[in-house]
C-alpha cells in the first residue's frame, strides 16, 4: 500500500513529505518490506533498534503505513501533548487494517507518544506487531487525548474555505487514483475573483493530473509562468496587443497549477512565496509596457497617467491588504462574506483582463485600459473601506496576539522580524 502513486507521488513519499512539512525532523521505517524504496530522509530501522534511535523525552509521531492523510489531521495531532492519537467512528471510514479501538472506534491512522512509551515497548515487544501494540497501549491509556477526526475543523486556512478532509487508504491501482483525484480536488483555493472561481479549475485540475507524475516540479511551472508574462509584456510593448492580451490570460490558469500541484503532491518550497511578488512584478509591467505603446502611437503622456492610476492604487490595495494579513493572520478578502463577495469581482490581474477583453473585441483597446484605471481606483476604495472597518474591530478584540500573528505570518525566504 506504501509504495502506490497518489498525486504522483508513492504513499510513502507523500508521508514522509507531509511530517517534515509539519516539524518532524527524524523520519524513521520500521520493519520496511524488503526492497522498499525510501524517500530521501527517511531511514530504514528494525523494532529492535528503536530504544538506540530514541530518546526517552523525544515526542514519537506514528503515522499508519499506506495512509493518504489530510495535512490538518496530522496538524491536530501534534497540537496537543502527547500520548495522543486520532480517532474516528468505526462506520464512517473504511478502515482497511486499521486497528479497532472498541466496537464503535477505530483508530485513524496519526498518534503521537513519549519516546519513554516507544523505547520501552520496542524492547519488550518480541515477536509482537509494534503498531499494533502501541496502538492498543495508547488506546488504554486514560492519559490519552483522542482526538475526533470527524469532529476537525473544516476550514483550511491555507486554501481560503471549508473542505473536506482527505482519508483514503488504497490498496490497488484504482483507488489509488480515486485518491488522487481527492487530492486534486482538495487543492482547489476558494476566496477567488471570478475567472479563477469558474473558469480557470479544469484546465488547472488537467494540468495537475499531467503533471503530478512527471518530475516537473511546482517551481519550473512558476518559471514558466513568469516567461510567458515576460513575452506578454513584450508583445503589448510592441503593439501586438491580441497576442500580448492572449499570453497574459494564459498566465491566469498556469498561475494556479503551481500552487495545485505543491499541494497534491506536498511538494512546497521556501521560495514559494516569491510567485505572488512576481506576478505582481509582471502584472504591473504589462500596463507600463501597453502605456508605453499607447503613449508612442498618440505622442502623449496621458496613457503613462493612465497606467499610473491602474498601478499605484492596486498596488496601495495589496499593500494595505498584506499588512492586514501579517497583523491579524487572516487575509482580508477572507475576513468575512462581505469581503468574500467583493473579492469574486474586486478588480484584479484576471478581472481586469477579462474586463479588457470585450472592449477589445470591438477595437475598443485604449477606451478599455481607461476603464480599467476606473476599475481599479474603485476597488482600492473598496478595499480601504474593508480595511478600516475589519482593522477596527480585530485591534478592539485583540492585544498581545498582534505581534505574535506578525512573526508567525512572515515570509519563508527572509529572516524573521518583529513588529
Amino acid at each position: 500500500m506504501a509504495t502506490l502513486i497518489v498525486g504522483g507521488v508513492t504513499v510513502l513519499e507523500r508521508q514522509a513529505r507531509q511530517l517534515r512539512r509539519a516539524g518532524v525532523s527524524t523520519l524513521l521505517l520500521v520493519d520496511a518490506v524488503p526492497l522498499t524504496v525510501l524517500p530521501d530522509g527517511v531511514e530504514a530501522a528494525a523494532t529492535a533498534q528503536l530504544p538506540a534511535l530514541i530518546a526517552a523525552d523525544d515526542r514519537v509521531v506514528t503515522i499508519a503505513s499506506g495512509l493518504v492523510i489530510d495535512e490538518r489531521a496530522i496538524a491536530a495531532v501534534l497540537d496537543v501533548e502527547a500520548p495522543a492519537m486520532l480517532v474516528c467512528d468505526a462506520a464512517a471510514i473504511a478502515a482497511v487494517s486499521i486497528e479497532r479501538i472498541d466496537s464503535a472506534t477505530v483508530w485513524a491512522g496519526v498518534m503521537a507518544l513519549s519516546g519513554a512509551m516507544v523505547r520501552q515497548q520496542a524492547a519488550m515487544l518480541g515477536d509482537w506487531d509494534l503498531a499494533s501494540t502501541l496502538t492498543r497501549l495508547a488506546a488504554t491509556d486514560p492519559s490519552t487525548q483522542r482526538i475526533d477526526f470527524l469532529a476537525l475543523p473544516a476550514y483550511a486556512p491555507a486554501r481560503r474555505r471549508n473542505a473536506p478532509h482527505i482519508w483514503h487508504r488504497p490498496i490497488s491501482p484504482d483507488e489509488a487514483r480515486a485518491a488522487g483525484e481527492s487530492l486534486v480536488a482538495a487543492a482547489q483555493k476558494g476566496c477567488l475573483d471570478w475567472p479563477a472561481r469558474f473558469l480557470h479549475p479544469w484546465p488547472e485540475d488537467m494540468l495537475v493530473r499531467l503533471l503530478a507524475p512527471t518530475p516537473v516540479t511546482p517551481n519550473m511551472v512558476t518559471i514558466a509562468t513568469a516567461i510567458i508574462g515576460v513575452a506578454a509584456g513584450v508583445a503589448f510593448a510592441s503593439g501586438w496587443l491580441w497576442t500580448g492580451l492572449i499570453l497574459a490570460l494564459i498566465t491566469g490558469p498556469l498561475d494556479g497549477v503551481d500552487g495545485k500541484l505543491a499541494r497534491t503532491r506536498c511538494e512546497f518550497s521556501k521560495w514559494g512565496d516569491l510567485e505572488h511578488l512576481v506576478d505582481k512584478v509582471l502584472e504591473y509591467s504589462w500596463y507600463l509596457c501597453i502605456a508605453g505603446h499607447f503613449a508612442a502611437q498618440q505622442q502623449s503622456a496621458l496613457p503613462w497617467a493612465i497606467a499610473a492610476l491602474i498601478i499605484l492604487p492596486a498596488f496601495a490595495e495589496a499593500v494595505q491588504g498584506e499588512f492586514f494579513r501579517r497583523l491579524t493572520g487572516v487575509q482580508l478578502d477572507d475576513a468575512g462574506d462581505v469581503e468574500r463577495r467583493i473579492r469574486l469581482v474586486a478588480g484584479r490581474r484576471n478581472t481586469f483582463l477579462w474586463t479588457w477583453l470585450p472592449l477589445a473585441f470591438f477595437g475598443l483597446w485604449f477606451e478599455g485600459f481607461v476603464v480599467l484605471a476606473f476599475y481599479s481606483i474603485l476597488t482600492t476604495a473598496v478595499a480601504q473601506w474593508r480595511f478600516y472597518k475589519r482593522l477596527s474591530a480585530y485591534g478592539r478584540s485583540h492585544g498581545g496576539q498582534i505581534a505574535t500573528n506578525y512573526i508567525t505570518t512572515g515570509y519563508t525566504f527572509l529572516p524573521p522580524t518583529t513588529l
